[in-house]
């Protein structure tokens, strides 16, 4: 028998069925689609915080706190002094809280800092300007808000000038940022920045979350690094701070996509195993059902190559064509996903190929238990049975 009556048979086989088929398909169906779309959504956050790193630049530093440890604006310009060349920085407060207008509320990272903020975090203005020298001097109650808030917050409308409620207190919005895309830590698109004076008063401290730095150069900032990290453990002893650069950032982005890649791969395994277990379990019945089927065919001359070839490839038939399927499903899903979800998606070619490869290897290996049963069973019993 040719292997063009082999696909020929298979493929009657199982159009002969074609709901029981169908519903075999779903777990592969549902697997290579859940492989494109998680990969996609995957691809498009990390490709965001990249490019938003990127922009930061690589002689930029993180100055976190350990719990205990002393963290006050004062340090700032003992920083300064401590380091041999010129460098920027800038204290940072940030605490969630909810945010109101007359209309809705929303949730918000609130953001106390000062006028330095916008050129160290690589911000740009989309309406009005960012906190001068002047209102954070005064303490004033204004606020900056990012793209995301103005969204939820205004319906569309020009924030500029309008009052807004942070922490029960009343401020005049001045500025608007244009979006900037996930970066270390929350999203600044979800950010309302105010004075680190009225932070400070609002909160009732003056401990800083963070201090952000920026050097000259790459090189400055590695030995930046060193030298706090040494200035900091002669003041307040070992682990006093955890220094960040923009490249030790990118390094553990780049550690964390490969370890959800795996995990994506994984779950993707499980789900096609399921769907492989599925294909197996109804080649089996299938195989029971046509066993009279398979004793004709016998008798007729078809060896046992021959039934293992049958359904073998209707088994892979049913596989593919459930892989075709996921495929269709999981770019139709990626493309709609942006009018559902905040962060951006990436479509993969690899995952789509990588879903493939995946589909047509469970159709081969949970159909050839069923395929070699049926090529086993002896004719004469075979013609024998009546179901």
């Amino acid at each position: 028998m040719t292997w063009k009556d082999s696909v020929r048979i298979a493929m009657a086989g199982m159009w002969a069925n074609k709901l029981r088929a169908l519903l075999t398909m779903l777990g592969v169906i549902i697997g290579v689609s859940a492989v494109i779309v998680l990969v996609a959504i995957g691809q498009g956050a990390s490709a965001s915080v990249t490019s938003r790193i990127e922009t930061l630049g690589t002689n930029v530093l993180f100055v976190t706190p350990a719990g205990g440890t002393p963290f006050s604006q004062n340090q700032i310009a003992e920083i300064q002094r401590a380091v041999p060349f010129p460098v920027t920085a800038v204290g940072i407060m940030n605490t969630p809280a909810k945010v109101a207008t007359l209309q809705t509320t929303s949730a918000a990272q609130v953001i106390g800092t000062d006028a330095s903020y916008i050129d160290l975090g690589a911000l740009t203005m989309a309406a009005g300007h960012f906190l001068t020298p002047t209102e954070a001097d005064q303490g004033q109650h204004v606020a900056v808000v990012g793209a995301n808030l103005v969204a939820s917050l205004f319906n569309g409308n020009s924030p500029i000038g309008q009052p807004i409620m942070v922490m029960g207190q009343q401020f005049t919005v001045v500025g608007v940022l244009n979006p900037v895309g996930q970066g270390p830590g929350a999203s600044q698109d979800n950010a309302l920045f105010i004075p680190m004076t009225t932070a400070q008063y609002l909160l009732g401290t003056n401990q800083l979350s963070e201090i952000m730095i920026k050097t000259a150069t790459p090189n400055q900032a590695d030995l930046t690094d060193n030298l706090l990290t040494n200035w900091y453990t002669n003041r307040f002893g070992a682990n006093a701070v955890t220094i960040a650069s923009e490249d030790q950032v990118l390094q553990t982005l780049q550690a964390t996509r490969a370890t959800l890649t795996e995990l994506l791969a994984g779950t993707a395994a499980i789900a096609l195993i399921v769907g492989g277990i599925g294909i197996m379990n109804i080649m089996l019945v299938s195989v029971t059902e046509r066993t009279r089927e398979i004793g004709i065919r016998q008798a007729l001359g078809a060896t046992r190559e021959d039934i293992v070839l049958q359904f073998l490839l209707e088994a892979m038939a049913i596989s593919l064509t459930g892989g075709v399927l996921g495929i269709a499903m999981g770019t139709g899903l990626v493309s709609l996903a942006p009018l559902f979800l905040k962060t951006p998606v990436s479509f993969s070619w690899f995952a789509v190929a990588l879903a493939f490869v995946f589909s047509s290897a469970v159709g081969l290996i949970f159909g050839l238990y069923p395929a070699i049963k049926a090529s086993g069973l002896e004719p004469i019993h075979a013609l024998r049975y009546d179901g």
